[in-house]
């Protein structure tokens, strides 16, 4: 067979073939045929489209967050990407992997970063795309982290409902080390896999890492229980491990009696009414209860089920109880339930909290100073994607009055890094106004018109051509109510309408079925 050029491959049908793939995967797993899902999930696997996908994937991701391979390539040539794509294999194998160490304010501990070559990349996402769809079926409804289709606001939205007009005490806890320390062999049996996959997964489970340090040069050692949270698979894996949870903690809840407490013999009859709330995002979840001993009970539960089935332990360090009248942090949120007026009810406030907000100062701050001799166009390049992208994120909150302060001491630093470049002179301060911050002018953004004398503006010549920038304000960004995802939806389920409405990503249909969707707002069969 003759091997086709890189820039010859027509993605559209690439992706399509595989996401019908996919798609069977998942019905046959919805319908229990495990014989039908390993059957197609080899089939995947041995896919020529599927790691053409994969290798294009994983280099797109390569080059978009600027990651280098374990032997530093940021990028690769086609010719190469195509080679790769010919000799993708699950083997059984897996190369080293490279350790780096994140410097985190405020924290002794560096995490860790694994850094694998492109090739194991690959590797590791042709699995997902035969795992993912087997458990997108069997995952449970409340469950948002790193699943397609779903993010934090989904979870955020789900504590929202359990709140909603009733106060609740707060369970929050996160699993330590959960990327560490689970369990490879109670890991391998639950996902119950064909023996190809299985010997994989388990070399990667037990691979080699190859750490590189300042304090320690390329040190070579063997980790028998790392699973590097920057690795495609690790995700996938983390959440097939905490699968049951949820069902097990309700299941055991809505039973009619209390399990024993620890170092108590009594035992009450639980209130046919009460129920309890799950919402989690990958190893971080919050469960509410209307009694506080309810809390205890189920954060003891939760240890046992954790430590029995995957081998996980909680961070005691991370465990907060909490009534939400009191209010507490979620995924950057605050969230407070208050009372209504007549005294009757509860209404549930969400917004920045005030960690996410002296974040986003903060790094704002460093990018100023790190920038004192750019231009300002340059400097609103640079500012402008870091403050769209927080606003995009709290947007879906009571966000309007934390936006305003922000936009505030923002401004503050914009405007002393502006009155620095030139002399405190009075006629030079107003001609530098003037020049960085015009009157007069009217800034369009996102469809709206806003008039503002203090509006940082930037020109750079590009090619003969005079181009102008200027930086947004948080407040342009208008707050949004967000639509929590329908149950257990998935995109592997084949409702392009649904999807199409939902989210910018086409997953895996054709892009122009996907345009007349949202052109047509539905409303054509």
């Amino acid at each position: 067979m003759s091997k086709i050029a890189w820039n010859d491959v027509d993605w559209t049908l690439v992706q399509k073939r595989t996401s019908r793939q996919q798609k069977r995967v998942y019905k046959a797993s919805k319908d229990g045929n495990k014989i039908v899902v390993q059957a197609l999930q080899r089939r995947i696997i041995g896919s020529f489209d599927a790691k053409l996908l994969a290798v294009r994937q994983v280099t797109i991701e390569n080059r978009r967050f600027n990651i280098p391979g374990i032997n530093d390539e940021k990028t690769i040539s086609h010719n190469k990407k195509i080679e790769l794509a010919y000799h993708l294999k699950i083997d059984g194998n897996v190369s080293y992997i490279k350790t780096t160490y994140i410097p985190k304010s405020g924290k002794s501990k560096c995490p860790s970063l694994g850094i694998l070559p492109v090739e194991d990349y690959a590797k590791q996402m042709l699995a997902k795309f035969a795992l993912e769809p087997e458990w997108e079926a069997i995952f449970e409804s409340n469950s948002y982290g790193f699943r397609p289709g779903r993010s934090c606001h989904d979870a955020i939205s789900t504590l929202f409902l359990s709140l909603r007009r009733k106060s609740r005490y707060i369970l929050d806890i996160n699993i330590q080390k959960c990327f560490d320390k689970i369990n490879h062999n109670k890991l391998l049996n639950k996902l119950l896999t064909f023996g190809q996959m299985k010997r994989q997964l388990k070399t990667w489970l037990k691979s080699g890492i190859l750490t590189s340090y300042s304090e320690r040069a390329d040190e070579v050692f063997k980790s028998m229980r790392h699973t590097s949270q920057s690795e495609i698979i690790s995700s996938l894996l983390a959440n097939i491990a905490l699968q049951g949870l949820e069902n097990h903690i309700k299941d055991w809840y809505t039973n009619e009696w209390y399990p024993m407490i620890e170092g108590s013999f009594q035992i009450t009859k639980r209130d046919p009414e009460s129920t309890i709330g799950f919402s989690k995002y990958a190893d971080d979840f919050v469960i509410t209860a209307p009694i506080y001993e309810d809390t205890i009970q189920t954060q003891f539960e939760t240890a046992k089920w954790l430590d029995n089935e995957v081998g996980l332990q909680l961070s005691n360090a991370k465990i907060n109880v909490v009534n939400s009248t009191e209010g507490f942090e979620f995924l950057g949120f605050q969230v407070v339930s208050i009372k209504t007026q007549d005294n009757r009810m509860f209404e549930v406030k969400i917004h920045p909290s005030k960690t996410s907000k002296a974040k986003i100062v903060l790094r704002i701050r460093k990018l100023i100073q790190k920038n004192k001799s750019a231009s300002s166009y340059s400097l609103i390049k640079r500012l402008s994607g870091q403050i769209i992208k927080w606003a995009n994120y709290f947007c879906y909150s009571e966000c309007r009055q934390d936006f305003s302060k922000i936009d505030y001491l923002i401004f503050n630093q914009v405007r002393a890094w502006v009155f620095r470049r030139k002399s405190k002179r009075l006629h030079a301060r107003t001609k530098l106004k003037l020049k960085y911050f015009p009157e007069s002018n009217i800034y369009r953004f996102r469809g709206k018109d806003y008039k503002n004398n203090w509006i940082l503006t930037g020109k750079i010549l590009i090619e003969s051509e005079m181009k102008e920038n200027f930086l947004p304000k948080l407040l342009w960004v208008q707050s949004r109510q967000y639509v929590k995802i329908k149950g257990n939806a998935s995109p592997y389920e084949g409702n392009h309408i649904y999807w199409a409405k939902r989210t910018e990503q086409d997953f895996g249909f054709n892009r122009n079925i996907f345009k007349t969707i949202r052109t047509q707002t539905s409303c054509c069969n």
